[in-house]
C-alpha cells in the first residue's frame, strides 16, 4: 500500500487554486478536512498518493500555491 500524504494550505483560495491545476494535469488527489492533529491551518487539505507527489508539488510550486506537507 503506498504512503498518503495531505497537502495542507493557509487558505481557501489555495486549495481551490490547487485543485483546478490538479484537475488539470490528471494527478488524483481528494480534498478532505484537516485532521486537528495535524493543522489547525485552513480546515481543508488535499490528500494524495507517495507515487504521484513530486509531480503534484512541482506544479503547486509553478502555480504559486503556498502549502506544506504531512506524512499521514
Amino acid at each position: 500500500m503506498s504512503a498518503e500524504f495531505f497537502i495542507i494550505f493557509q487558505s481557501t483560495h489555495d486549495v481551490i487554486k490547487a485543485k483546478k491545476a490538479l484537475q488539470k494535469a490528471y494527478i488524483a488527489h481528494e480534498i478532505i478536512p484537516t485532521p486537528k492533529k495535524v493543522s489547525a491551518e485552513c480546515g481543508m487539505s488535499l490528500k494524495i498518493e507517495k507515487t504521484v507527489l513530486d509531480q503534484a508539488l512541482e506544479i503547486l510550486r509553478l502555480k504559486g500555491v503556498l502549502f506544506r506537507i504531512d506524512l499521514l
